[in-house]
């Protein structure tokens, strides 16, 4: 080697002895930059009392909720390992008024420090820095190791956040699921009370649009047996209100098409077709439900569903609904609800979601489950002097309910009057009017029109919360009922169109909700009671979460791995309504002919879910 590059290796030996030694004398923490930062803040009054409870919303720059959490007792809150950005934060709490601070930015290695002061008419939000230290105190460090809105954050990084298109756009489509369903059972309309054919196939599937408005579509698609094809389509939109400064309305649409037999409409000879068929039963909704929160303690619900029906007549209903719901605090609740036309579907669904919010966290599958339900609504249809009809209900309903613990009270009343109403019959029902019989055809039974009746009722229940996953719950009441005309002889009925009584009557039930806690069986049971010799029409209870169903029902919902290391997971699913047959009423003409009054028909529904 000559004296030149002798030199040159000496040289580069004597940089990396001089490199290795200042590695050597400098901390470990140098080697690598932070890239994260932690949100810390503490909510309290104008007093500097702090409060727990508050709500806390962590949102992006692109206004896209990412992370919530409620401070703990000491007031305090933390959003822990989040990419130095900005952010906005947005808190509520009761008798409060909403506080927000937008732009806030969260540095690498620093922590960001909220100090919340909330009033009843100015709120402020302080904002200042610090190096974390290992002076942290104790307090800080459970809040950041308990903080359950680490947990979403974690998710968020997963998902590529380091792309330009994540960083400069919020994604076009996220939190997309889809529900591919096969389903079979009873498949006759008046039966079965749904408009679900005896064999048929379903998709639902649910997204978010830009971060802020959630779609949710579903179709589906059967045959039934001597029928033909029934086929439906449903979209539900929804708007984020993104921290509850109003929420826009919700949108439900469907269109439905399904088959009846030749002879549906009594008394009339059927409109036959250019192909020679019956013209199919085609219906199409459209329902729009609002929120508003005049005050911190009432919330109000309203809205209102438009329907159309075609089968040989063309008939309309347009159903108002509302209810006000008056917080009291430790004293319970007040609900008072309206509806007028048509079953209060939506006020029910989110009744539902709100139960199910309050009980344990569910998988991502059940929020499929709205469409799912939409898509198996059956219209009121009967007959009246063989013209299409559907009944229109006028209900007023007052109800109030406290918890203590794990435990609800609750107790309901109501008020409905009803045009063109509907119950269940099977036999001989030759003996009735024919122009106000309405039968599908495959279906054991058929609807008979009964026209207009008032009633009164009240339902009280109580729920217990066993445990996380069982729940049992009880109810008595009394309402509104039929029994069979003793002073009048069943061979008049065809020609006089009266042979019931309208009486109130007793009734009862016991319902089970419980979750498997291994192998995430759902099953949901009641056994409903009426007196003896009754028919009690259904009423919807939109002012408590209970329903005195007559007869066994069970449902039950099973997940299942999917096979082959497939994507998402399967569900068999059971459906079983007056599994005993009971609460059935019969009557007797002097020939000896029988008539049947049917509270409830027997139907029995399996499906097959895959869910991914």
């Amino acid at each position: 080697m000559s004296d030149s590059g002798f030199a040159k290796l000496k040289f580069a030996v004597s940089l990396l002895a001089v490199g290795v030694m200042a590695a050597a004398h400098s901390p470990a923490g140098d080697l690598s930059l932070p890239l994260t930062g932690n949100l810390l803040g503490s909510v309290v009054d104008a007093s500097g009392t702090p409060q727990m409870g508050a709500s806390v919303q962590l949102f992006n720059r692109y206004e896209r909720l990412i992370a919530k959490t409620l401070t703990t007792p000491d007031g305090r809150f933390a959003f822990a390992d989040l990419p130095a950005d900005l952010y906005t934060v947005r808190v509520s709490l009761a008798s409060f008024l909403p506080a927000s601070r937008d732009k806030i930015a969260v540095k690498a290695g620093t922590d960001s420090l909220l100090q919340i002061h909330l009033a009843t008419l100015f709120s402020s939000v302080e904002l200042t820095y610090a190096v974390p230290t290992g002076g942290m105190s104790e307090d800080w460090k459970w809040v950041l190791r308990s903080s359950p809105a680490t947990r979403p954050i974690t998710r968020l990084l997963d998902e590529d956040p380091d792309s330009a298109s994540a960083q400069l756009h919020p994604r076009i489509f996220s939190g997309t699921h889809a529900m591919v369903s096969l389903s079979g059972g009873d498949g006759g309309l008046i039966d079965s009370d749904s408009a679900q054919p005896d064999l048929g196939t379903g998709f639902v599937l649910s997204t978010n649009v830009m971060g802020k408005n959630q779609l949710q579509l579903g179709g589906s698609f059967g045959q039934n047996t001597g029928l033909g094809s029934a086929m439906g389509l449903c979209a539900i939109y929804s708007r984020d209100a993104n921290g509850g400064f109003g929420e826009p309305p919700e949108v439900t649409f469907t269109l439905s098409q399904f088959a009846l037999m030749e002879g549906q409409l009594a008394g009339q000879n059927p409109v036959i077709g250019m192909a020679g068929s019956i013209p199919p039963v085609r219906t199409m909704s459209l329902s729009i439900y609002q929120v508003a929160d005049p005050t911190e303690n009432l919330h109000l619900e309203y809205g209102a569903t438009g329907e159309s029906v075609d089968y040989l007549q063309h008939t309309t209903r347009v159903s108002p609904f509302a209810r006000a719901t008056v917080g009291m605090g430790r004293f319970g609740e007040v609900i008072a609800a309206y509806s007028d036309g048509g079953r209060p579907d939506e006020l029910t669904a989110h009744q539902l979601v709100r139960a199910a919010a309050e009980d344990s966290p569910q998988d991502f599958g059940d929020d499929l489950t709205g469409p799912a339900n939409t898509l198996a609504r059956l219209p009121q249809l009967s007959e009246r002097n063989g013209r299409l009809e559907l009944q229109r209900t006028g209900n007023y309903e007052l109800g109030y309910d406290k918890s203590a613990g794990s435990r609800t009270y609750a107790v309901s009343a109501f008020h409905e009057d009803v045009s063109n109403g509907r119950i269940n019959v099977a036999g001989d029902i030759s003996v009735l009017a024919p122009g106000d019989l309405l039968s599908d055809g495959a279906s054991m039974t058929s609807t008979y029109n009964v026209g207009r009746y008032s009633r009164n009722g009240y339902l009280a229940s109580v729920d217990q919360r066993v445990t996380q996953s069982l729940d049992l719950a009880i109810a008595y009441g009394r309402m509104g009922g039929f029994t069979a005309d003793s002073g009048r002889d069943p061979a008049t009925w065809g020609t006089e169109g009266k042979f019931l009584d309208h009486t109130n009557h007793n009734l009862a039930s016991a319902n089970l909700r419980a979750r498997a806690p291994v192998s995430g069986t759902q099953i949901s049971a009641s056994y409903g009671w009426v007196e003896t010799g009754a028919v009690v029409p259904r009423h919807m209870f939109t002012t408590q979460n209970i329903y005195a169903q007559p007869g066994f029902n069970i449902i039950i919902r099973q997940p299942l791995p999917a096979p082959f290391g497939m994507p998402g997971r399967l569900e068999l699913t059971a459906d079983l309504h007056n599994l005993l047959a009971q609460g059935y009423l019969p009557l007797y003409a002097t020939d000896g002919r029988r008539l049947l009054i049917i509270q409830s028909p027997r139907a029995i529904r399996g499906g097959l879910n895959f869910i991914f």
